[in-house]
C-alpha cells in the first residue's frame, strides 16, 4: 500500500503536472488556481505516508485552517474518455515524430563505399498526414477481429490461420494479401497496450482538431516554424501515406521558404528597448500586406530565444527623429512610441516607405518582451 501510494500520489502526479506544464507553455501558461488545486489534492493524498512536510505545507504555504490530517478525501471525478485519449495520442504522436526528425537529421545511413550519407538539411516545415476512415480491407479485418475478440479467453483472438482463412478470399482484401497478416499482428499489439477500443473503425476523438489545437506545441517540440495537416486520401503520391490510418498518422519533413518571394519587402531593425534582457537587434524583413502578427512570427524564427515568448511591436511618433532620440531618466520607457495592434496591416509606398494606416514605420521599430 505504502509503494502504491508513493507511486500514484507522487510520482504519477508530478508526471501529470510536468504534461501539463509542458503543453500550456504554448499557449497562456499553466493555471493559478489549477495549480493550487494540484498541490492541495496532493498534500492530502501524501499526508498518511509523511504527515509532518504536508501538515507545512498546508498550514504554511496553502493558508488552510486546521491540520491537513483532518481535511477530506479529495472527490474522484470521472474524466472525458475522449480527451483523455486524444492527449495519450498527442503525446505519444509526437514522441514518434521526434525520434523520425532525429533520424530525418542525422541519417545513420552508408553508401556504397562505405561513407556515411551525408545530414538533410535542417527542416522547417511538417506536414502530417492523417485519415478519418480505414480503408476498405483493414474495415473488413477490424470488424473480423472485433466479433471475434473473447476477452475472458486464454487467448482473446483466433488463431492467425484462421484469421487468415477467414479474411484471404474477400474481395476487399485479396490485393492486399501481403499487409493483411502485419496489420492483424499490429492491432493485436495495440489492443494489449491500449485496450478493446482500438477494434473500432473510428476514433472517439478529432485527430485533426486534437493537431490543430495543439499545433504552437507540435512547432516548439520539433523545434520547426511551419505545420500542414493533409488529409491521406488527398494527397498526391499515395505510396507515401499508403500506411495511414485512424490513429496512426505519418510525417513529412522539408525545407521550405516561408517568406512570400513574389511581395516587395524592406530590411526593417527590430530593437529590443527592455533593460537587463537576453535580446538584443534583429534585422527582419517586412512585405507588403504583411500584418503585424507576420512580422512577430518572422522575428522569433530570426532568434530562436523569442519563441515561446509573448512579444508587443511599436514603432516611433516620428519614424526619422525618433530612433536617434535619447531618453532622460524621468521620461516612460514609451514615451515617444506607439504599440501596433497585431491584426494592423502594413502597407508598401514606394515614396514613403512601410506604414500602417496613414503611420510611416520609417526602417525601425521596437519590441518589448512579456
Amino acid at each position: 500500500m505504502f509503494r502504491e501510494g508513493l507511486k500514484i500520489g507522487f510520482y504519477e502526479f508530478l508526471s501529470a503536472r510536468d504534461r501539463y506544464r509542458e503543453l500550456s507553455a504554448a499557449g497562456a501558461g499553466m493555471h493559478r488556481s489549477l495549480i493550487l488545486k494540484y498541490i492541495k489534492t496532493q498534500i492530502i493524498i501524501l499526508a498518511p505516508i509523511c504527515p509532518h512536510m504536508c501538515d507545512y505545507v498546508w498550514r504554511e504555504i496553502l493558508k488552510e485552517s486546521g491540520s491537513v490530517v483532518n481535511a477530506q478525501w479529495p472527490e474522484y471525478q470521472v474524466s472525458d474518455d475522449s480527451l483523455t485519449k486524444a492527449a495519450d495520442h498527442l503525446m505519444e504522436t509526437v514522441h514518434d515524430f521526434r525520434i523520425k526528425l532525429k533520424n530525418y537529421t542525422n541519417p545513420n545511413l552508408k553508401k556504397k563505399g562505405g561513407k556515411n550519407a551525408a545530414p538533410n538539411e535542417t527542416p522547417n516545415h511538417i506536414t502530417i498526414f492523417i485519415a478519418k476512415n480505414y480503408p476498405a480491407w483493414q474495415e473488413k479485418t477490424l470488424n473480423f477481429l472485433k466479433t471475434s475478440y473473447a476477452p475472458a479467453a486464454e487467448q482473446p483472438f483466433p488463431e492467425n490461420t484462421t484469421i487468415l482463412q477467414n479474411l484471404r478470399n474477400l474481395p476487399e482484401i485479396k490485393p492486399f494479401m501481403k499487409k493483411l497478416m502485419p496489420f492483424v499482428a499490429f492491432v493485436k499489439a495495440q489492443v494489449v497496450e491500449k485496450g478493446p477500443s482500438v477494434l473500432e473503425s473510428h476514433l472517439a476523438f478529432d485527430e485533426y482538431d486534437t493537431f490543430e489545437r495543439n499545433r504552437e506545441y507540435i512547432l516548439r517540440s520539433l523545434d520547426l516554424d511551419s505545420m500542414e495537416i493533409c488529409e491521406a486520401s488527398t494527397y498526391a503520391d499515395q505510396k507515401l501515406v499508403a500506411d495511414v490510418c485512424p490513429g496512426k498518422s505519418m510525417c513529412k519533413f522539408e525545407k521550405r521558404e516561408l517568406d512570400p518571394v513574389h511581395k516587395t519587402g524592406v530590411d526593417v531593425t527590430l530593437v529590443n528597448i527592455q533593460p537587463c534582457t537576453p535580446f538584443f537587434k534583429q534585422s527582419v524583413k517586412i512585405y507588403d500586406t504583411d500584418t503585424v502578427d507576420d512580422v512577430i512570427i518572422r522575428l522569433k524564427r530570426a532568434d530562436r530565444k523569442l519563441k515561446m515568448r509573448s512579444i508587443e511591436l511599436y514603432r516611433y511618433v516620428d519614424a526619422v527623429k525618433g530612433p536617434r532620440q535619447l531618453l532622460a531618466f524621468d521620461q516612460p520607457l514609451l514615451w515617444n512610441k506607439r504599440k501596433l495592434e497585431n491584426s494592423a496591416k502594413v502597407e508598401f509606398c514606394s515614396e514613403k516607405g512601410l506604414k500602417t494606416g496613414v503611420n510611416l514605420l520609417g526602417d525601425t521599430l521596437c519590441y518589448v518582451v512579456t
